[in-house]
């Protein structure tokens, strides 16, 4: 992965996050169909589709209409790689139209990007959270252990 998301563990997800993340890929992946080459728009579409499949799965199996969605390590690195590529695909799109004048300006490339970076940074800080959540006796031998150090 990238130095700034080097692993991600599982990750739970909240509806409301669920429908924000469905929000943001599947607005990069129409907003990229435009674009020459389709691949990343498609596999931003399949992400967008398989996330929107394990809403519908947990919202079966729970009687809670605010189950959690939850991404295994695999998904989840996809995930992050998707929303790290469109928006540098994002990006690149604002800067050809800026160099000819067109109906929707590089401005609203731009804050798609900056939207899936932010979304790749939250998601990240999220999964390291709940995998510390996950793992206190780890993180107080780690604290013990930064604390005999000094």
């Amino acid at each position: 992965m990238s130095a700034e998301h080097p692993t991600i563990q599982g990750v739970a997800l909240s509806p409301a996050e669920t429908g924000r993340l469905h929000a943001v890929l599947g607005t990069a992946g129409r907003t990229l169909a435009i674009d020459d080459d389709q691949r990343l728009s498609q596999q931003l579409d399949q992400a967008d589709t398989d996330l929107i499949r394990r809403m519908l799965r947990a919202e079966r199996a729970s009687v809670r209409l605010d189950a959690p969605i939850r991404l295994d390590p695999g998904e989840g690195a996809r995930v992050l790689g998707l929303l790290q590529q469109a928006a540098t695909r994002l990006d690149a799109l604002a800067g050809r139209r800026e160099a000819q004048p067109y109906l929707v300006g590089p401005g609203y490339f731009r804050q798609q990007a900056a939207t899936a970076r932010a979304w790749g940074a939250d998601l990240g800080e999220l999964a390291a959270r709940q995998a510390d959540r996950c793992h206190p006796a780890r993180d107080r031998d780690q604290q013990r252990e930064d604390g005999h150090e000094r």
